[in-house]
């Protein structure tokens, strides 16, 4: 249970962020992964409780191991260096997360694996800072610690980037590091620690694109929600809250309480869709009866809900205006994707910058 609330909470600190991403170069065949991973706002932000002390805990001791190297200073901040928890980690055999990007080469998590499997003493530090929304600065802290092979982790975590105490032991069974960069200990247990720049080619090309097209419909226009034409949607009330959120960084229930005009709603989705009428909209099984045609608004009172949703692109094809997207979803706690879950998005770029969503459809691995 204690291993399934600290991944959960992975989970909260990678929503912030886009961990980083890969692809082909010039509409190439796939050849990499661009990811997010993203869960919906009811999962709970607040400190994880900590594991109850082991009566068996190893002593303190003197970190085992060698101190972190940033592999990637260009995407340091400065308030972060000059944190004393930053200053720490460096200290010791680490791998250093800053708003959903690693910082460091993996070779700590390489040694602290070696050691495991030769029985030796040695230690495994994450460090996972963020800057949220609100301006805090939070840090959560994952430390694993080999005792002859047998592996146990201690967690803590802080709104503050001077100084965190861990909990207690919880045990680990077979580590491993999977070739999607994840350091996995669990059925629901693991963190990548490899940056995708050091696993796929194309990455900030894939990131522009996934920054572009995949937040509008990330939760009721992707994955298995396959449609061939925008009609074939079927979550027109829930796509007008998340491209609401997403145009406005705020929430329609603020703006409209529980009524939505209709008119309103229908002029935001033809922004993202073409064909789209009041008809369309008020027909949606889900809110049927719900439409009130003397105000022209629906009533909608929320109520959704879910787990982690993660998509990696992996490949694009241009031709004239249309765009095709490849892309994938895959496990949140490995990175290895789903059986039969590959897509394709297609999208249309206008002349004034804007784009229109066509299909999602399903496509050969």
């Amino acid at each position: 249970m204690a291993a399934r609330i600290s991944a959960l909470f992975f989970a909260w600190v990678l929503v912030f962020g886009l961990s980083a991403c890969g692809g082909p170069g010039n509409g190439a065949a796939p050849s990499g992964p661009s990811q997010s991973a993203s869960i919906p706002e009811n999962i709970s932000t607040q400190k994880p409780p900590e594991a109850p002390a082991s009566e068996d805990s190893a002593p303190e001791r003197e970190p085992i191991g060698s101190p972190a190297v940033i592999a990637y200073p260009e995407l340091l901040d400065g308030e972060l260096v000059a944190s004393p928890l930053y200053q720490q980690a460096l200290e010791r055999p680490s791998v250093i997360l800053y708003d959903g990007e690693i910082l460091t080469d993996p070779q700590p998590v390489e040694d602290f694996l070696a050691a495991v499997e030769r029985g030796e003493d040695w230690d495994l530090y994450l460090y996972i800072f963020r800057v949220s929304d609100s301006g805090d600065r939070d840090c959560y802290l994952q430390h694993f610690v080999s005792n002859k092979g047998a592996v146990t982790y201690r967690d803590g975590f802080e709104n503050q980037w001077d100084s965190l105490k861990e909990g207690g032991e919880v045990a680990v069974n077979d580590p491993s590091l999977n070739e999607y960069g994840y350091l996995v200990y669990g059925a629901d247990s693991g963190q990548q620690v490899v940056n995708d720049r050091a696993l796929y080619d194309n990455v900030e090309e894939c990131r522009k694109l996934y920054e572009r097209y995949f937040p509008p419909v990330l939760y009721l226009g992707l994955g298995s929600r396959t449609w061939a034409s925008p009609q074939e949607l079927t979550s027109w009330v829930g796509l007008f809250e998340d491209i609401y959120r997403y145009e406005t960084g705020g929430s329609a229930f603020d703006r409209f309480g529980s009524d939505w005009p209709v008119e309103e709603m229908v002029e935001t989705l033809s922004r993202y869709f073409d064909g789209v009428t009041a008809e369309l909209v008020i027909g949606e099984r889900k809110t049927a009866g719900a439409y009130d045609p003397e105000t022209g608004t629906i009533h909608y009172e929320g109520g959704r809900g879910g787990g982690p949703i993660c998509y990696r692109v992996t490949g694009w094809e241009q031709e004239g205006e249309t765009l095709s997207i490849d892309y994938e979803e895959y496990d949140f706690y490995t990175g290895a994707p789903f059986e039969d879950s590959f897509y394709r998005l297609t999208v249309k770029n206008l002349e004034d910058g804007s784009f229109r969503y066509l299909s999602n459809l399903p496509r050969e691995r």
